[in-house]
């Protein structure tokens, strides 16, 4: 082995050990695939946006015939401007965004409404998302399509950075004449700080 082989070694082995000791002791920070890390402040003409918590690439599920894939759940404080300020009764607010895909992978028409989930907090709250502000996913989904947004939840009582765990509610994909495709779906998300 060469002296130039052997101190490559010895440099990958420190970057090992540093990122050994980073997930040991937690100091890794969290980012979003994006690469906005917790902590990050985003300024544009909406106005200012604060990461304090996320979870990437939550998972997949299923309800019949519709893929469900959540692809990440993040806590904001936000002081919006602009148009998002005068959608809402206050511009200060905390909320939780959750960013999904769903896809009917039948030929057959379904309905399966995503932007109607219901989020449960692990300081008591249940919200709805605000109609304003989230993306509109249409439930129907006729043959095999598929349709991505962001909802959004405005908390009533807690901040951002209080809410350690989240859980999602959708319910189950049906047919035409109401009958359920499949189950409902529960996901609980844990948030990283």
């Amino acid at each position: 082995m060469s002296a130039d082989e052997d101190s490559d070694d010895d440099v990958e082995d420190e970057e090992d050990a540093e990122e050994d000791d980073e997930e040991e002791n937690g100091d890794e920070t969290a980012a979003t695939a994006g690469g906005h890390e917790v902590g990050e402040t985003v300024s544009d003409e909406n106005g200012e946006q604060t990461l304090v918590s996320l979870a990437d690439e939550v998972g997949t599920f299923e309800s019949g015939p519709v893929v469900l894939e959540i692809e990440k759940a993040n806590g904001v404080s936000a002081a919006f401007e602009a148009e998002p300020a005068m959608l809402l009764d206050d511009p200060e607010v905390e909320y939780i965004q959750v960013d999904m895909n769903v896809e009917n992978t039948s030929e057959d028409d379904v309905m399966f409404y995503a932007s109607q989930a219901t989020l449960i907090t692990d300081t008591g709250e249940q919200l709805e998302p605000d109609m304003m502000l989230s993306d509109h996913i249409d439930g129907d989904y006729f043959g095999q399509v598929s349709k991505d947004g962001s909802s959004f939840y405005i908390l009533e009582n807690s901040n951002a950075d209080d809410v350690e765990s989240i859980e999602l509610r959708y319910n189950a994909a049906h047919d035409e004449n109401f009958e359920d495709l499949g189950e409902d779906i529960s996901v609980e998300i844990d948030l990283e700080r």
